[in-house]
């Protein structure tokens, strides 16, 4: 069975306090799953990167800087969602190829961010793509990619499927203008597309999403491949 790369979006984790509850329920989850073997599993920063990185803007800090704040609130979060898995690596790696050579010890690992510059999503592609998974789940806080951000525009069109260059067109568009909501970054997606791993876009808090995924069932998310 190839190993499983899991997305998961900072803000199911870290919103006005952590979300325990829903690490707990994510670790049930995974440990319920014991047919897969392995999974790499990339954690985002949440409100906690935005809250530093937010405050840090205004006074004109340096954004290499900011990025530095942005990933070490990641392997915060990560090793915060580590403490609840079984079979996990104690250290948090600083780099996708250290995460590879420990996908051969342990049934789960987990990371955060790299370096400035690579978004968790990214991160979590060149992982998928360096120790041979076919399937990336995009955990994210909504339930799959829309046209519009669904929280601001009532009609938003969902999509339950996607070419590459569909969701990298969809990206590009997203990504003008003030305060972009991307449902996953650029380089990401080419990323993806070069080593034709399937994205499945899902609504991070549902737990049979993630088994739908895994048992290659439909999905009330959306497919990129």
């Amino acid at each position: 069975m190839k190993p499983i790369v899991i997305s998961l979006g900072g803000s199911i984790i870290s919103k006005e306090t952590l979300e325990l509850e829903f690490i707990q329920k994510f670790s049930r989850m995974l440990k319920n799953t014991e047919k897969f073997d392995k999974f790499g599993i990339v954690v985002g920063g949440g409100r906690l990167a935005r809250t530093y990185i937010s405050s840090l803007k205004e006074y004109n800090i340096n954004d290499n800087v900011l990025d530095e704040i942005g990933i070490n609130a990641t392997r915060m979060n990560a090793l915060t969602v580590s403490t609840f898995l079984e079979g996990v690596n104690s250290k948090i790696p600083t780099t996708v190829n250290d995460a590879s050579e420990l996908v051969a010890v342990y049934r789960h690992v987990v990371m955060g961010g790299t370096e400035p510059g690579h978004t968790t999503d990214t991160v979590a592609t060149l992982l998928a793509e360096r120790i041979g998974a076919r399937t990336l789940i995009n955990a994210t806080s909504v339930d799959g990619v829309y046209s519009d951000d669904p929280k601001k525009v009532k009609n938003a069109r969902k999509f339950d499927h996607l070419s590459y260059d569909e969701a990298i067109k969809l990206a590009v568009d997203k990504s003008i203008g003030a305060g972009p909501n991307v449902f996953m970054d650029i380089t990401a997606l080419n990323i993806a597309k070069r080593s034709k791993l399937k994205v499945c876009v899902i609504d991070g808090t549902n737990m049979e999403e993630y088994e739908k995924v895994m048992e290659g069932k439909s999905i009330s998310g959306t497919v990129i491949e």
